[in-house]
């Protein structure tokens, strides 16, 4: 059965509203990997896991998973925290759609939480996109994603594979919030993070000529730029 926004548009018009408001800003960022095409998969793995549940909000669920990496956007992000970046910015956006207060407290908590860092996951739309997410980096699939995350963040290899394995260890220390989460996983997630780790290991010991930078090759500073007589 397709996963389609249709029916929930038809009973909260400005769904819509959201996801235009929140395709426009991610187009415009032109980020490598947290951009539209990554909300897109977060939004159907999250209206698959909440067809297995009862009593959730639509009206808080898809502009949460909509909305949940817009903090990419903050300039501040890197300090903040791009959940908390993106729990403000979320406000200032829902307020001018008309969302009342409460809604948008509750979509704020989910992009607060979708991390488990800042805040851990209390509500059931919370925790959908928590699981939505975190089955973005469960199988091999996420290991393709290396690279758009290494030059999104204009980072080293080994940094890269520092935080993801860290990344990873809270995660399956966390565990999924769902059912369906869980059965979507079906143990990929402890895979990949285990991949990460081997690379981790071989690169940094093994296999340091994945990192050689240009002045490692010089005993001093390298030389500069020849230039034209």
């Amino acid at each position: 059965m397709k996963k389609v926004l249709d029916p929930h548009v038809q009973k909260d018009h400005r769904i819509l509203k959201v996801y235009q408001e929140a395709r426009r800003r991610y187009n415009q960022g032109q980020q490598a990997h947290h951009n539209f095409e990554h909300v897109l998969r977060d939004l159907y793995r999250a209206l698959f896991i909440a067809e297995t549940e009862e009593s959730v909000n639509y009206s808080i669920l898809i502009p949460s998973v909509l909305l949940h990496d817009i903090g990419f956007f903050d300039p501040d992000f890197k300090t903040r925290g791009h959940d908390v970046a993106g729990a403000e910015i979320c406000r200032g956006i829902l307020s001018g759609l008309g969302f009342e207060e409460n809604t948008i407290e509750a979509v704020a908590h989910c992009i607060l939480a979708h991390k488990g860092r800042a805040a851990i996951p209390l509500t059931l739309e919370a925790k959908i996109l928590y699981d939505a997410d975190v089955l973005e980096k469960a199988g091999l699939f996420a290991l393709l994603l290396g690279g758009r995350l290494i030059w999104e963040f204009q980072e080293t290899l080994a940094n890269y594979l520092d935080r993801e394995t860290k990344d990873r260890e809270g995660e399956l220390s966390r565990g999924f919030f769902t059912t369906q989460g869980r059965e979507l996983d079906g143990g990929r997630l402890a895979r990949t993070g285990a991949l990460l780790a081997e690379l981790r290991t071989e690169v940094q010991g093994e296999r340091k000529d994945f990192q050689i930078r240009e002045e490692d090759l010089w005993n001093g500073p390298p030389p500069g730029e020849e230039t034209g007589s």
